[in-house]
């Protein structure tokens, strides 16, 4: 018999403004910069954006978990671990995971804490939850939750940012089963090479010059230095061939891939350098915007909703965090 550790729900929370690419043509072309060839290749077109004075990290979590947990038809006391993965925190103390523990009364969940691993969160989160579970018997369930305020953090100012990043939560229900095959989480691949560590910075200036009068406000919020990501394509081929040959699994047998939704070039490239076919991938970022950690998740659930994969099914999900690191994991529904 395998112990295995399932997905026994996913919840995903979209704030209900939206906003179009032409908002942010408009924007950008008030400071003389053509944005809209930049979020045409990117494949934008709507973006969910919070309610800056009613919405947080924490309430977006809270939405999801709830209908992560209706989705599994689990309890919130059935609960006995939670991760609260995000790199736009409402509160550094107390964590964003006890703030959650007790929006949702998660009365038996004794193990919380937040992780941050910024686009790679969620996947670093689950990760680490599955083999939580796997190696102490005590613990049965555990809520996996990211959010993610793109929108908040981004400079107006910075045409990538403020262009392509939206606002989102995802929550996933894992749960540990006997049963008398393997499935669920399978295993995962990292690598970090920190060649782009000063592109891609938030708060821009460090937290040792947020609370200084002369440091400008801009410079306080997320901010990119373009550079081609292109290269990521060959790592995450490469990643996921080691993955492939240390689980025993054809790249044929993947029945759908949820990459980064920050470049829909990026996620083609990577299945033409495999030779997978274009029907093997789910793209969600054209009608959510680019939602960090949350969005292979978010793909995941609409290929759920799609009935693009089913019970029995391999899927890889594969993405890339700032500096940069890459995750890929493997696992079967």
């Amino acid at each position: 018999m395998y112990q295995n550790i399932v997905f026994k729900g996913v919840g995903t929370y979209h704030p209900a403004t939206k906003t179009s690419n032409s908002y942010y043509i408009k924007h950008f072309k008030s400071m003389g910069i053509d944005v809209s060839g930049l979020i045409e290749h990117l494949g934008r077109n709507t973006r969910c954006i919070a309610d800056a004075k009613n919405e947080n990290a924490v309430t977006m979590a809270y939405q999801a978990s709830l209908k992560a947990l209706l989705t599994s038809n689990v309890q919130p006391e059935e609960i006995d671990i939670i991760i609260f993965g995000t790199d736009s925190p409402e509160k550094l103390i107390p964590s964003n995971a006890l703030l959650l523990h007790d929006r949702l009364n998660t009365v038996n969940a004794h193990q919380i804490f937040d992780l941050n691993s910024n686009c790679i969160g969620m996947l670093s989160a689950i990760d680490v939850a599955s083999r939580l579970l796997q190696s102490n018997t005590r613990l049965n369930k555990a809520l996996v939750v990211g959010s993610f305020l793109g929108s908040f953090i981004s400079s107006k100012s910075d045409p990538v940012c403020y262009s392509n990043m939206a606002d989102a939560a995802a929550a996933v229900i894992l749960e540990r089963v006997e049963e008398p095959y393997k499935r669920g989480f399978i295993d995962t691949n990292f690598k970090t090479d920190p060649v782009v560590k000063d592109a891609f910075q938030f708060p821009a200036c460090g937290f040792s010059k947020l609370y200084d009068n002369e440091t400008d406000m801009e410079d306080k919020k997320l901010r990119l230095d373009p550079f081609d990501t292109s290269f990521i394509c060959k790592e995450w081929v490469d990643l996921m061939q080691v993955l492939f040959e240390r689980c025993n699994i054809s790249k044929y047998n993947i029945k759908q891939f949820f990459f980064s939704q920050f470049s829909k070039p990026d996620a083609e490239t990577t299945l033409d350098l495999m030779s997978v076919g274009l029907d093997k991938y789910t793209y969600i970022g054209n009608k959510y915007g680019y939602t960090g950690l949350t969005s292979p998740i978010i793909a995941y659930n609409e290929a759920l909703i799609n009935k693009s994969i089913d019970y029995g099914d391999y899927v890889v999900f594969c993405t890339v965090g700032a500096g940069y690191n890459i995750c890929a994991l493997l696992y079967r529904l």
